[in-house]
């Protein structure tokens, strides 16, 4: 017989990269969970690759989007955090 599971509310790790510094930091706390990457000007605006081996796996985000470890990381728009999650203060 199958059962219905809510998930209880679990604190996550994002970043709404509003600017380079806010890349730059979601950057240097990844390196240090095995993930590399770098910066690139992309029209008005600059863009965040990021790159990972163990799985392999690959995120590309710009200014404006959020970088959220849910399961994985994981580019989500303004739209699908308002939708999926609570931001805390």
């Amino acid at each position: 017989m199958s059962v219905t599971l809510t998930r209880k509310p679990t604190p996550i790790t994002a970043w709404h990269l509003t600017d380079q510094t806010e890349m730059l930091d979601a950057l240097g706390t990844l390196s240090d969970q095995g993930w590399r990457g770098a910066l690139a000007p992309v029209g008005d605006g600059w863009r965040l690759e990021l790159n990972t081996d163990t799985p392999i796996q690959q995120v590309t985000v710009e200014i404006g989007d959020w970088l959220v470890i849910d399961g994985g990381l994981r580019k989500l728009s303004d739209t699908e955090i308002t939708e999926g999650y609570e931001v805390a203060a």
